[in-house]
This record gives structure tokens, C-alpha cells and sequence, in this order.
């Protein structure tokens, strides 16, 4: 089976069991779902190959029926039934937003930056410790005031509505949606999941949760000679030991805030120290006193003594309640926590792999029922993805056709005659500009040495055809 017929098949399958209250609509989704899975980076008339298949597409998405939770809650049941069959799960949380440029005002949507229009989406990606993505357990979207000056959501610390609020209403309806397999998840988050309300509210459900603190808080110390706050008690605590730990590189942030919380740099190997201990959380003056005074947690601290020359040093204060007694227990806490970054590559898959963010879709309700089958897509390609690189030494024949590997080899000089999953995948992405020498290929070189290769194959089935 072909690498586009197989991401066809994983997508139907995730959309299998959808309801749209009309046997028509539901069977057009089906077919929706397979023309972009069939060309993920292509314009949404080139996918969808005509014109009249293109205007009966932006009918659909405009369908007051057709709606992003409509479409998403078959691929979010099969990500339960996924999970129950896991002894333990990450459901890593995070927000990101999407960003849709020009002048004209798009009906629902609000201000992500000074000029531009979009919304805010928070997702949680259920993951193996692998790393293999489980698929989608839940996700939340809204949209900022236009105005600047205006009250909007973010900017409101007190009110119920606030967007902070976000973690702890998701956390919550990820663990009900899971059930009775709540207890196997460990919910992992970045630093804009450091929230009092939210580590009170894990802890007294007995949710597991690892989560990089950002707030120096203050501690009930043990004693008289105990830290008063946070980082001061995470960097007295001795090293326990130390590991080499390879670290993928990380762009530049969009956002300012993100930009200087997560700096940019390359990817490198990194000799990291490993201390942990138990601390208790204060509850800060400026909080509820509806909520307990003090919270106990378990701190695991990651840090770099001597980065390479203008590298930013790594340093992780992780808050969790997972066991810390054993070097093994600290370690599988920070493997856990560093599971985070297959969300940041399934964010690129849907804004990169699948060029979300450049749609001309009109209305925050048809970029949000497009949204869903770019979800389910960028799920099937980011599994594939993580498949190909576990499975480095099996044959090519398992992702891509036989025509496929011919059109790769002739392009493609010193490809072997039977090539690896792992040789094919940086051959196409050779074919998009990727270098060999610089690792991993991302997911815009990937994109476009993929859609090359299937123009070279269409063009070899002509040329047989012509014989």
C-alpha cells in the first residue's frame, strides 16, 4: 500500500462513525477526508481536484451541521478505546493559535497579534512513552477581543472566564472522557500550566500530572535551615547524577513571551544533572482562600552546568506527583515530561505539514470545521512519521508503493535497491531540500518532496500509458 493510500485509509478509519444528521453529508465527509489526506500542503482546490468537488467542499464546511466537534468526536472515541488499551498514557496539554493574514475582517474571529485575525485553540494529545501519538482526547478554541484596550478573556486575573481556567476544565473532561483509565494518564504541561488552582485541583483528584514550574513560590519549609521558595529548594537539593540527553533543535517563537521563555537553539547533546526532593506549595495571597492552603508536591530539577558557547543552558524545575525516590523514578519523570515535544511537532504538522493557516476560509466557523479534518490528517501523518523512525530497518514496501521506490531510485541515485523506511523517508526529503547531514527533516521539506514525488509518478503512469 502506498504511503498516500495508507494515510487515506488511517483517516477514514479516524472518521468512521461520524454523524453530520444526513447520510449525505456524512458520506461527503468521508470523501473530504481522503482528498486531504491525499495531499495534506495542497491548495483546498487542488485537493480537492475540480471545481465543482471545490464548491461543493466550501458548502459543506459552511453547513450549520458540519461542525468541528461533530467531526472530531469518532477520532477522540477511537483515542479512548486506544488509550484503554495502554498501561500508561500522556496527555499532554498546550495551547497554541492560528494565525490568518490580509485585510478583510473574518467573521468570528479576534485578534491574535497587533495585525493579524485568528483564535486560540488548546488541545491535549494522548501519547505513548514511546513518543507514538495515541491521537486526540480533547480540545477547547475561543477568540480574544478585536480592540486593543478592550476586556478581553486573558486579561481578566479574577474573572471566572479568564483563560488560565482552561487547564483544569480540560484536565477534567480528558479525565472523565477516559473514564475508568484515568488512573494509567499522566497529564504533562509547559510552563503556562503552572497554576495553583490547577495543581490543588490534580492532587486532591489524585490525577497524575508532571508539570514545569514557572513561579517561584513560596514553601512551608521543613525547617529553619529549609529553602523559603521554590528555585532556591530546587538548586540547594544535590545532584543525584548525571546523563548525557540528546536535545532537538527549537525555533524562534512567534510570540514574545514565548520567544524569551523558550529561547531558540540547535540541536545538540547536552551533559545534564538530575536532583529531586518534596516540597509544599503555599497558597498565593492572591488566590481563593476556598482553595487549601498549601499543596505537596514532588520536584524533580534538570539542569546544565556548562552549555556549549552561546547555547541558552537547559534548566527544568518539574513539579509532579509521580515517585522521585529512585534515580530510575526521576529519570522516567523527565522522559515523561520531554514527551511534550510531540505536541509542538503535531502543531507543525497541521500548520506546516498541512498548511492550515494559509486556507481562505471566510468565517471562524467554516476555519473550524476545516480544522478538524486537518487534525485527523495531521494525526495520520505525524503516526506515520513517528512509525518510520522507530522502524528504521524495515523495507520501504511497508509505507510506499512499488511504482513509488522505482520513481525514488531513478531520482534518487544512491538510494539502495531495497531501500529502509528510514532511507526512503530522507530521500523524499531530499527531494524537498533537506540535507542529509542536518538530521531529521522537518515537516515543510517533507511536504514538498513529497508532493514531488507524486507528480513524478503521475507522470510515470502516463508515460507507461502512452507506451
Amino acid at each position: 500500500m502506498s504511503k498516500k493510500a495508507e494515510r487515506r485509509r488511517m483517516v477514514r478509519e479516524e472518521l468512521d462513525g461520524v454523524n453530520l444528521r444526513d447520510e449525505r453529508r456524512t458520506k461527503r465527509a468521508l470523501a473530504i477526508g481522503e482528498r486531504l489526506a491525499e495531499a495534506p500542503e495542497a491548495s483546498l482546490p487542488a485537493a480537492m481536484a475540480d471545481r465543482a468537488q471545490s464548491e461543493a467542499l466550501y458548502r459543506h464546511l459552511a453547513n450549520k451541521s458540519v461542525t468541528m466537534d461533530a467531526l472530531l468526536k469518532p477520532h477522540v472515541e477511537k483515542t479512548v478505546e486506544r488509550v484503554a488499551r495502554e498501561p500508561v498514557v500522556y496527555a499532554v496539554a498546550d495551547t497554541t493559535d492560528f494565525v490568518f493574514s490580509g485585510a478583510s475582517k473574518r467573521e468570528g474571529l479576534g485578534r491574535v497579534t497587533k495585525k493579524d485575525q485568528g483564535f486560540l485553540a488548546h488541545f491535549t494529545l494522548a501519547v505513548r512513552p514511546d513518543r507514538t501519538p495515541v491521537g486526540l482526547l480533547g480540545i477547547e478554541t475561543w477568540t480574544r477581543a478585536p480592540k486593543k484596550g478592550d476586556p478581553s478573556l486573558w486579561s481578566r486575573r479574577n474573572d471566572d472566564g479568564r483563560e488560565s481556567l482552561r487547564w483544569a476544565r480540560n484536565m477534567k473532561a480528558v479525565s472523565e472522557r477516559v473514564a475508568e483509565q484515568a488512573a494509567k494518564l499522566i497529564h504533562v504541561a509547559d510552563r503556562e500550566g503552572d497554576i495553583y488552582e490547577l495543581l490543588a485541583d490534580l492532587t486532591g483528584a489524585k490525577q497524575r500530572f508532571i508539570i514545569r514550574a514557572s513561579q517561584d513560590r513560596a514553601l512551608v519549609p521543613m525547617d529553619d535551615e529549609d529553602a523559603r521558595r521554590l528555585f532556591d529548594a530546587a538548586q540547594a537539593t544535590p545532584s543525584a547524577f548525571e546523563l548525557d540527553v540528546p536535545l532537538s533543535a527549537r525555533a524562534e517563537k512567534r510570540e514574545p513571551n514565548r520567544r524569551r521563555a523558550n529561547p531558540a537553539r540547535r540541536a545538540r547533546l547536552a551533559r545534564l544533572s538530575f536532583a529531586a526532593r518534596t516540597v509544599t506549595l503555599k497558597r498565593p495571597n492572591n488566590r481563593s482562600a476556598k482553595l487549601p492552603r498549601s499543596v505537596t508536591v514532588n520536584v524533580v530539577y534538570v539542569f546544565e552546568a556548562e552549555p556549549p558557547a552561546g547555547e541558552p543552558p537547559v534548566e527544568w524545575v518539574l513539579l509532579t506527583n509521580e515517585p522521585v525516590e529512585t534515580n530510575a523514578d526521576v529519570e522516567k519523570v523527565v522522559a515523561g515530561y520531554r514527551v511534550r515535544w510531540v505536541i509542538e511537532e503535531y502543531f507543525k504538522a497541521i500548520k506546516t505539514g498541512c498548511a492550515y493557516e494559509s486556507r481562505q476560509l471566510e468565517s471562524s466557523h467554516t476555519l473550524q470545521a476545516l480544522l478538524a479534518y486537518t487534525i485527523i490528517v495531521a494525526y495520520a501523518m505525524l503516526l506515520m512519521r513517528s512509525l518510520s523512525r522507530q522502524n528504521r530497518d524495515e523495507p520501504a514496501e511497508v509505507l510506499l508503493s512499488s511504482t513509488q521506490i522505482i520513481v525514488l531510485r531513478a531520482k534518487v541515485k544512491r538510494l539502495p535497491i531495497h531501500p529502509t523506511i528510514r532511507e526512503a523517508l530522507l530521500a523524499v526529503a531530499g527531494m524537498g531540500g533537506h540535507l542529509k547531514n542536518n538530521g531529521d527533516p522537518g515537516w515543510r521539506t517533507l511536504s514538498k518532496g513529497w508532493a514531488k514525488l507524486l507528480a513524478l509518478e503521475e507522470g510515470y503512469a502516463l508515460a507507461l500509458a502512452q507506451k
